[in-house]
């Protein structure tokens, strides 16, 4: 996912009003019916209430609590978290069960924060459109389990590529293949279709930016490129893709399309993995959607807008303004809006709970009023899938925009650039109905 920055927001954070932010100053005032906080759902798995910190991880020498990385992946099966790491240049390992570090895997392998891309490459793809790693998944195949993750280039790679990992363990392995995705710019998130065993990658910097297709084998020196879907309306690049197992289909966030009335908007791209095409697009109005998430069960998605959507952009040089911050749950199968949440905004990485029931949306671009003239006031929001009711903001920092959460115990993990990974628990984790 791309790190956005508000145009007009101004944020000084502070070590002391860092550390009382993740000392639990959570915030749960209800904006009207939609925020009504609700009662725990059966038998807690951890403990209820507003979200509060339980721990924090930090990096041991060499390493570095990382500054610069992307998104967080969680393996249920393991209880391992994943993230990708641009500082450590490689794909950190957590065990979620303990909260303590284990390794990082492919360190050396990665193109990292992208100090060794040319000024070519850094003026053509941005200083987020070079580094590595970016989006990352683990997934079992054959009876092998393996880790995924989208590089970017340097000077003397430059073509883009996915990295496939042989895990011996969930916190080691082996480089084992080295997927080109043919870009002159990053490859980003990714998402597992495993009935057709195919992973989607987004190139979201290239022009036009387009969606890779790769084929999964137990031997990772079998997989290849098997098909290509470029984008050319996407004005603003490619977000975070999902498969959804009750269709077989992908869904894709695509953050800016123009309209006929020389304005913008949102939609989601549904994909046929069969087909390796575009079956039908959802629009999603006064959203630039970054993150999002499947509620499998209920087939409804939560997707998360962007700092773009509330400070407009300047695209090709045509300005399109910003709009409210926003969330959205849409209905999954036609694309239905089913509910908008304008207590929090600003998302890049959202994550779905099926344990608690609930969605957790990185939301480090909010505003202090939702809209481009307030200040940054970044955030973890929290929605409950059940009635589809806000829960809580909870104050993280800048460019905290990447999140995961253990269905086995209910906490949740979120980087903070430069001081850990803050590991948060409350806020509604009992059993859903959903479970």
């Amino acid at each position: 996912m791309r790190l956005l920055s508000l145009r007009r927001a101004a944020l000084f954070v502070s070590v002391v009003g860092l550390v009382a932010s993740l000392a639990g100053v959570g915030t749960a005032a209800a904006e009207g019916p939609q925020g009504a906080h609700g009662n725990n759902h059966g038998g807690a798995l951890g403990a209820s209430g507003p979200l509060h910190q339980v721990a924090t991880v930090k990096f041991p020498a060499p390493y570095l609590n990382p500054k610069s990385f992307d998104i967080s992946w969680l393996d249920p099966k393991t209880q391992t978290y994943y993230l990708s790491d641009r500082t450590n240049n490689g794909v950190d390992a957590i065990n979620a069960a303990t909260d303590t570090f284990e390794g990082v895997i492919g360190a050396g392998d990665f193109s990292g924060a992208g100090t060794s891309a040319s000024s070519t490459q850094k003026a053509t793809c941005g200083p987020f459109g070079v580094g590595g790693p970016n989006g990352s998944l683990v997934l079992n195949v054959g009876g092998e389990t393996q880790l995924w993750a989208g590089d970017g280039v340097t000077a003397s790679s430059p073509v883009s590529s996915v990295k496939v990992f042989d895990l011996s363990s969930p916190s080691t392995g082996t480089l084992a293949a080295t997927i080109p995705t043919g870009g002159v710019c990053r490859a980003d998130e990714l998402a597992y279709d495993p009935v057709d065993h195919l992973v989607i990658v987004a190139n979201d910097v290239d022009t036009p930016p387009y969606l890779t297709l790769i084929s999964v084998n137990p031997n990772p020196a079998n997989d290849k490129v098997v098909g290509k879907i470029p984008f050319a309306n996407a004005i603003d690049g490619i977000e975070q893709p999902a498969w959804n197992p009750a269709n077989n289909m992908f869904y894709v966030n695509i953050p800016q399309v123009p309209t006929s009335n020389g304005s913008w908007m949102g939609e989601v791209a549904v994909i046929n993995p069969r087909t390796m095409s575009v079956a039908r697009t959802f629009a999603v109005p006064g959203c630039s959607p970054a993150g999002l998430a499947i509620n499998v069960q209920r087939q409804q998605m939560l997707l998360g807008c962007s700092g773009d959507a509330i400070a407009g952009d300047t695209v090709n040089g045509v300005t399109y303004k910003g709009n409210p911050a926003v969330s959205y749950v849409m209905d999954a199968r036609n694309g239905r809006i089913v509910a908008r949440f304008s207590q929090v905004g600003g998302s890049d990485e959202v994550w779905y709970n099926p344990a608690s029931g609930n969605y957790y949306l990185a939301a480090s671009n909010m505003t202090s009023n939702g809209m481009s003239t307030g200040y940054n006031t970044p955030i973890l929001g929290v929605i409950s899938s059940q009635g589809n009711r806000w829960l809580e903001n909870f104050p993280t920092a800048a460019s905290a925009h990447s999140v995961a959460s253990n269905p086995a115990n209910g906490q949740v993990f979120v980087p903070i650039p430069g001081y850990g990974i803050a590991v948060l628990a409350g806020s509604g984790h009992g059993r859903s109905q959903d479970s």
